[in-house]
């Protein structure tokens, strides 16, 4: 009787390498920054106290114009809406932001609120917050600011103030 041994092995078979390049390309632009560049503040005036009621005053950001419920006294001719210059990337889009939706106006009394927040481009409409507007292809376009000032009967007179900013970014 015979026996018969078969042996198996492992057998390695050399990889083949399959290998490919392939060429890509980057790009970068730089733009000039925006800058912004305050022309006026927003001034609500000179307002006497209502006896009752809640005074309301408001500033139109297109216009500049003062208005005013029947509980507000507005006194003299100072006032104003606030006034920007942006320059920029001509035909680029820019969003205008604040960093609240209200301002706080704080003196001798109770602060005093701003509210309902507008902006106006190269004297078009008025227009809420956030806004997108697009660079003018002179660089350049006019930004207005107004809203509304609210305080209520029994103010303490003096003299009020608050700060609030305006950004501007590209899209």
């Amino acid at each position: 009787m015979a026996a018969s041994l078969v042996l198996g092995g492992l057998v390695s078979v050399p990889a083949m390498a399959n290998t490919d390049t392939a060429q890509g390309a980057s790009q970068a632009t730089v733009v000039e920054p925006i800058q912004i560049t305050k022309v006026s503040d927003l001034e609500f005036g000179s307002i006497v106290a209502p006896a009752t009621g809640i005074a309301r005053v408001t500033i139109n950001a297109r216009t500049g114009a003062r208005t005013s419920n029947v509980n507000a006294t507005p006194v003299g001719t100072v006032f104003g809406r606030g006034q920007f210059v942006v320059t920029g990337v001509p035909n680029t889009t820019v969003n205008l932001t604040t960093s609240s939706p209200t301002i706080q106006l704080t003196g001798p009394g109770a602060p005093m609120t701003v509210d309902r927040l507008r902006v106006n481009r190269n004297n078009s409409g008025q227009a809420t917050l956030p806004r997108a507007y697009t660079i003018p292809a002179s660089g350049t376009m006019d930004v207005g600011f107004g809203g509304r000032l609210r305080f209520p009967a029994g103010q303490t007179p003096g003299d009020y103030s608050g700060t609030f900013d305006l950004t501007v970014t590209y899209q």
